[in-house]
This record gives C-alpha cells, sequence and structure tokens, in this order.
C-alpha cells in the first residue's frame, strides 16, 4: 500500500502553478515644443461696401494657435506676406486713399494690441503666454476700412493679405 500512496503524491506535484514573476518596464515620453495654428490660412473675408464718405465697415476671424509654451505673434504685411496677391492695395493712387486699421486679440492675454495700421500690425510682437493645461490659444483678428478724410478711396475691390507668425519667445 506504501506504493500506491507515493504515485497519488506525484501528479500533485506536477500540477502546482510555478510562483509568479515579476518584471519592471520604465516608459518615458518626451513632448516637443509645439506652435501651430489650426489653419494655414483663413477664408477671404469679404466686407461689406462703403457706400458713403464718412461710412466704416468692419469684420473680424478668429483661429486657434496651438501651443504648449510662451511664444510671440509678427505680422507680416509685405509682397511675401501673399506672393502674387494685390496685397495691401488699399488705393489706385496716392490722392484716393483707403484706411485700414487692425487689432489682434488673445483668450489668454492681458492686454489687446491697440489699433494699426495695415504696415505696422505687430510692429513690435505681439505675446501670448502659455497657461497650463491650455494647449490652444484664440487669436481674434478684426479690421476696419474707411475712405481718407480728404478723398474718397476708388470705386472697386480693394485687398490685402497678412501673415502672422508664431515664434518662441526669448
Amino acid at each position: 500500500m506504501s506504493a500506491i500512496f507515493a504515485l497519488s503524491l506525484a501528479p500533485n506535484l506536477v500540477l502546482a502553478p510555478p510562483p509568479p514573476a515579476g518584471a519592471t518596464c520604465n516608459i518615458s515620453c518626451t513632448v516637443a515644443d509645439i506652435a501651430e495654428w489650426s489653419d494655414t490660412s483663413s477664408p477671404t473675408i469679404n466686407l461689406p461696401e462703403l457706400t458713403t464718405q464718412n461710412s466704416q465697415v468692419s469684420a473680424h476671424d478668429s483661429f486657434v494657435l496651438y501651443t504648449n509654451g510662451d511664444v510671440k505673434i509678427t505680422a507680416n504685411s509685405s509682397a511675401s506676406a501673399l506672393p502674387g496677391s494685390p496685397y495691401g492695395q488699399r488705393s489706385k493712387d496716392d490722392n484716393h486713399k483707403l484706411v485700414t486699421v487692425y487689432e489682434l486679440e488673445y483668450d489668454t492675454a492681458d492686454t489687446i494690441t491697440v489699433w494699426s495700421s495695415y504696415g505696422s500690425l505687430l510692429s513690435n510682437d505681439s505675446a501670448v503666454k502659455h497657461i497650463s493645461a491650455d494647449g490652444a490659444a484664440e487669436a481674434a483678428l478684426s479690421f476696419t476700412a474707411s475712405n481718407d478724410s480728404g478723398a474718397i478711396g476708388d470705386s472697386g475691390e480693394h485687398s490685402a493679405a497678412l501673415t502672422l507668425t508664431a515664434c518662441w519667445k526669448s
């Protein structure tokens, strides 16, 4: 009978689970500096018609800047802003000028840029302060067009192009 008892213990030893074995894995991920516009261009904005000498028309456009750090915004209103466009065509000659002014505002900024002429918008750059846990800053560009106080702009379409660039604040 002892031989039978020894055979019945052998299957119990073979079926016992092995002890658990652990392993540690260290995982890391680096997030790059990000400054990226939601779109690379906005749709054309058509202001209403200027119908009288003293009339003024306004509009605005909003867009989103995704960033995980403090950035500055610069504006380019030169010929390179939109190659091939009639950029800055605010008058057909020096005697019939159309006056345009611009303002840029952010939902994360303490201040708003002052109203500036087309060529001087953001001439001193504009800061966008990153808010922790908020990776998107909404920027609103407002613009107004009116006739020069001494002359009425020539009839027809006047257009302008503006490129805003986000750079790391140094």
